[in-house]
């Protein structure tokens, strides 16, 4: 196994010829060398200086760049002792990684999301069985109460597990009352990858009671029976999260 700086040197090449930032360029080229196994599990990376001499690029990009692999789970910081490759069983290596990096990725999911999501509530709306539905407003209504209303958490993190676990609920049961069960495998699919970004955006000031006030919105449509209105209150609830999401990366990137 390489640990030395000089064994893996020769990797690294100048990024400044590229158009995206340096830092997304820096993220994307390690990423690969670690993806194709050029870089393995337990390799130190050349010292900061030297990498930012070897990618034609600054040592803050260099430091941003590794802290957001670090984030994303494929480089260890020890600081004193320098910059190595994660071990596999530690890497995130899946989209949910990239939901804070890049921008042009969360546009894609939430694209995905609107055709989807918004034409599932419209169908749950028209075909959703009464008693069904109306679990979901009372189980949203539920949920709002004991996070804004009449708080009951004992710290932060059994907090912030209840409302994942809720926003999946929700979502997954919109789906569910559709009535199609390929679309019910489809979002079983979508809420893993949405795991990372919906813990992250919980932690963005207001954005949880807004959430569930939309989810509450959502669902008084499905009862209604308003396949319009359902529709256009999921496709709004969608776009202000999605908006809430590409706030805090600028904040991150400035």
């Amino acid at each position: 196994m390489q640990s030395d700086d000089e064994g893996v040197s020769f990797l690294f090449k100048s990024v400044n010829e590229e158009r995206k930032t340096f830092s997304r360029k820096v993220v994307e080229h390690i990423k690969e060398l670690i993806s194709s196994g050029q870089l393995k599990s337990g390799d130190k990376l050349p010292p900061e200086r030297e990498l930012a001499e070897m990618m034609n690029v600054s040592r803050p990009t260099i430091r941003e760049a590794f802290k957001i692999l670090s984030a994303m789970g494929l480089l260890k910081i020890r600081h004193g002792n320098g910059v190595f490759v994660a071990d596999h069983g530690e890497r995130i290596d899946n989209l949910a990684s990239f939901l804070f990096v890049e921008t042009d990725t969360i546009h894609e999911l939430f694209a995905v999301r609107k055709v989807l999501e918004c034409e599932t509530a419209a169908e749950a709306a028209k075909n959703g069985v009464a008693e069904f539905v109306g679990e979901i407003l009372q189980l949203t209504q539920e949920v709002y109460r004991k996070v804004v209303q009449e708080p009951e958490f004992a710290d932060e993190e059994e907090r912030q597990l209840f409302l994942s676990d809720s926003d999946q609920q929700f979502h997954l049961m919109v789906a569910e009352a559709a009535g199609n069960e390929v679309i019910v495998r489809i979002m079983n699919h979508l809420i893993d990858l949405l795991r990372a970004s919906r813990m992250q955006s919980m932690k963005i000031p207001g954005r949880v009671e807004r959430s569930l006030t939309e989810h509450i919105r959502i669902a008084e449509a499905l009862v209604a029976g308003d396949a319009q209105l359902a529709r256009e209150r999921m496709f709004e609830h969608l776009g202000s999260v999605e908006q809430t999401l590409l706030r805090e990366i600028g904040e991150i990137e400035a």
